[in-house]
């Protein structure tokens, strides 16, 4: 709300082209500039992107890009036995041929986002010799195709700024967003393009970094001082109530190096005026781990009252019990933070807009009930069955390809069975009876639609899921009244418990699971061992 102030003021004064704003991420990108509809600021304008669209924006965009799918094929032609990459945008991150290297890229990365010198890598304890093999092949492959990777983009991008370049479009002020995530390198290229304008503004939560594991840091934000440096700190929260401000306070102060801040929970609002009436909220233990039954008695409870109800934990791993079991209850979930995510979106909302889900398609079966079909109705669940066993006539895809969007008479209904019998059944709507004719390849993804419309009625299937399922990073930014957050931690997670900068990264991370929640949050109960409930210790517990 604050940023959106300022970015309205700087647009009426100075124009859409005065303000160049740097996101963490495309959806922020995407969601900065639909606030500002109208007004001529968009990412077409190529003011509003992120860090590293601005900074291939200033190196030039003939640069070939090294993760382009056409690009990464001679690489992994040449070298993907050993050191097999994933093209950008294969959200599988898997290869059929050899090992994937993703995870050594991504440290390769890291080491050089933290601007860590060449000569020094050898003496980390996460470094070996075949790292560095693969780090100076990499180099020179990059060369010999004249491609660039995403951290190069940001490397050149600084080289030139330190050469007295300006920002892409040369803008009068900057604003980076979600500043508490950019790396050390991120940081010096946005500091670098601040000294060429009038002013800038670096907005972020230093207690919510949780991005160490790209080399994400907010010391350098925290450590900006000077005397052409202010800062400024937003003493209200929108979202978080009061007994979960305390919670996760009290949590906070954990952490090692942190910029101190005192801010209210939120207040109450009627229509536009605020009464100055504190939201308390509830912030508790329950005797429920993630992978408990009974778990989803409480849901189904907090989705009665008419709650939004989130479920988080540390690690994706830990999630799959509860989704299993949510899946077997018929209870909708999904994660629309992360929509290529398909263990988290079963039903569906992600891929081609052109597409369409197998939930929608046993949805516009089950129209019936309520309205006739329409040709495009039946054009979509019969492409789930299998004709022989739905008791229909072998030409009725042609028949019905030849239907429109107007309802079909009964008559044409009746004209694709071959019985009585089969008509009747087929058209109850029953979910059995489509169960029961599902094609092989079909029957895995409709299982869990049509247990949802046996449990909960087929309008669910075309209403948004009021459960949010998924790790802590993928929930940040976001929020919903009730939320559920496992204290387990991996056991890499219990290594850095041990050493104190790791710690804080951990610390920070479930402050950010804490302060989802708008007006409940919910402790969950360890799964992995009664030692892991230390993380969360008992004297932070309010009522």
């Amino acid at each position: 709300t604050y940023l959106a102030t300022e970015v309205r003021k700087l647009l009426a004064e100075h124009g859409t082209k005065s303000t160049l704003i740097a996101s963490y991420s495309n959806t922020a990108a995407n969601e900065i500039a639909s606030r500002f509809a109208g007004t001529g600021l968009s990412p077409e304008t190529r003011m509003v992107g992120t860090l590293h669209s601005h900074a291939y924006r200033s190196i030039g965009y003939d640069n070939t890009v090294a993760l382009d799918g056409k690009i990464i094929r001679d690489w992994n032609s040449n070298f993907g036995d050993k050191w097999f990459i994933t093209p950008d945008g294969n959200s599988s991150g898997r290869s059929t041929k050899g090992v994937t290297w993703d995870d050594r890229l991504a440290q390769l990365d890291k080491l050089r986002a933290e601007m860590a010198h060449e000569d020094t890598w050898r003496d980390r304890e996460d470094v070996d010799d075949d790292f560095l093999v693969f780090a100076k092949k990499w180099k020179e492959w990059k060369k010999d195709v004249g491609a660039i990777d995403y951290t190069d983009m940001i490397e050149l991008a600084y080289q030139r700024a330190r050469d007295g370049e300006r920002a892409p479009g040369n803008p009068e002020f900057i604003i980076s967003d979600e500043s508490q995530d950019m790396t050390p390198l991120e940081t010096a290229l946005t500091l670098a393009w601040g000294t060429h304008v009038q002013n800038m503004l670096l907005a972020g939560d230093d207690d919510q970094a949780i991005n160490g594991w790209r080399g994400g840091s907010a010391t350098p934000m925290i450590d900006l001082n000077g005397p052409n440096v202010a800062s400024k700190t937003l003493t209200k929260s929108h979202r978080v109530p009061e007994h979960v401000r305390l919670v996760a306070e009290n949590w906070i102060r954990y952490v090692s190096h942190r910029y101190e801040k005192v801010y209210t929970a939120r207040t109450r609002m009627e229509g536009d005026v605020d009464t100055g009436e504190i939201i308390g909220g509830t912030a508790f233990r329950v005797p429920e781990s993630l992978a408990n039954p009974g778990l989803l008695v409480r849901i189904n409870r907090d989705l009665d009252a008419g709650k939004d109800v989130m479920v988080i934990a540390s690690c994706n791993y830990m999630l799959e019990q509860l989704i299993i079991n949510l899946k077997k209850e018929g209870i909708p979930f999904h994660n629309p933070y992360r929509p290529a995510e398909t263990r988290w979106n079963p039903l569906g909302g992600a891929g081609r807009e052109d597409s369409m889900s197998t939930a929608e398609r046993v949805h516009r079966y089950l129209v019936l009930a309520d309205r006739d079909w329409t040709g495009d109705d039946v054009q979509a669940w019969m492409e789930l069955v299998k004709i022989q066993d739905a008791g229909m006539v072998s030409n009725a895809k042609r028949i019905v390809a030849t239907w429109g969007r107007d309802p079909v008479p009964y008559e044409d209904i009746v004209s694709l069975f071959k019985t009585d019998e089969a008509l009747d059944w087929a058209t109850q709507p029953d979910p059995d009876w489509l169960a029961s004719c599902l094609l092989k390849a079909k029957a895995p993804y409709a299982a869990y639609p049509l247990e949802i419309a046996r449990q909960h009625g087929h309008t669910v299937l075309a209403q948004k899921p009021r459960v949010v399922v998924g790790t802590i990073h993928s929930v940040k930014g976001a929020g919903a009244d009730i939320v559920y957050l496992a204290p387990d931690v991996s056991a890499a997670m219990r290594e850095d418990l041990m050493r104190t900068g790791n710690r804080d990264e951990v610390t920070r991370l479930f402050y950010v699971g804490m302060t989802r929640a708008k007006e409940s949050l919910r402790v969950l109960a360890p799964s992995g061992g009664a030692h892991m409930s230390r993380l969360i210790p008992a004297e932070l517990e309010v009522s």
